[in-house]
């Protein structure tokens, strides 16, 4: 089993014209490139880039055109999961050349790379802030981790833990999390759990997992803990995960810091 790195992005944000949601910055675009040009920069770049949701700000189809633009100097497969703010028709329109969404309805998928798998959950709602797993999908991620061993990255967008904030929590995974802690502590291949929506990054272990947030560049939180109150926005360098499968199979997360410019419209 040789190395393997896996970088961990999510919510862009990226929109063709002005935002859609209030808090994204109007640069959001820019800051994606930025990011694009961080990970080419790198003396060793990922095997595989993987975007926890809201790849889109609105998810119109000259968004998704935009966002092609913008992720096309990645030589690297890029996998994609839907957020709240995508929206499945376009967004398989620009992906499903490159990522095998296995369903008409849902843009889950599996895929394989040496010595990983990845698996991608559709927690989509259209119209919903809130996410959710209907119990056909959590079927098939049962189905699909009882067929190997090798470490899985399972991407998702609404976290199904506790973030520590009722607002955070108030809009994440609200139904199908309950049966998705029991079929990944059932598992008989090791799974990263990878999601994003809360603009604020973490780890933490669930369901005998380990788990993740990823931050955003199109906008972040401040800390903001055992409150209902939305946290204030805060400005700041974008954070991204890099996982690291070292040879012989262990690994290692290292934090990659993105100084990115002051926004303009915060006080």
């Amino acid at each position: 089993m040789t190395d393997m790195l896996i970088a961990h992005l999510s919510d862009l944000h990226i929109s063709a014209g002005p935002p859609e949601t209030a808090p994204v910055r109007r640069d959001a675009p820019d800051m994606a490139r930025l990011v694009v040009a961080d990970l080419m920069a790198l003396p060793q770049r990922p095997d595989a880039v993987l975007i926890t949701g809201d790849v889109a700000d609105g998810g119109s189809e000259a968004d998704y055109a935009l966002v092609r633009q913008i992720l096309a100097p990645l030589p690297m497969p890029v996998f994609v999961v839907p957020g709240n703010h995508d929206q499945r028709g376009p967004m398989r329109a620009a992906f499903g050349t490159t990522v095998p969404y296995a369903a008409p309805d849902t843009l889950q998928f599996e895929a394989q790379l040496p010595g990983v798998r990845i698996i991608g959950l559709d927690s989509l709602v259209p119209g919903r802030v809130e996410g959710r797993l209907d119990a056909a999908q959590l079927d098939w991620l049962q189905e699909r981790l009882a067929t190997g061993t090798d470490p899985v990255f399972l991407m998702l967008h609404h976290p199904p833990f506790p973030t520590g904030n009722a607002h955070w929590d108030a809009s994440a995974l609200r139904d199908g999390g309950e049966r998705l802690g029991q079929i990944l502590q059932a598992s008989p291949a090791p799974v990263r759990l990878l999601c994003g929506h809360v603009h604020q990054p973490f780890h933490t272990q669930w369901a005998g997992c380990y788990a993740s947030v990823g931050g955003s560049p199109a906008f972040q939180y401040g800390f903001g803990f055992d409150q209902d109150a939305e946290p204030a926005l805060t400005d700041g360098p974008y954070a991204w995960w890099m996982h690291h499968r070292r040879e012989g199979g262990s690994f290692a997360v290292h934090p990659r810091c993105l100084a990115l410019p002051p926004r303009d419209d915060l006080p």
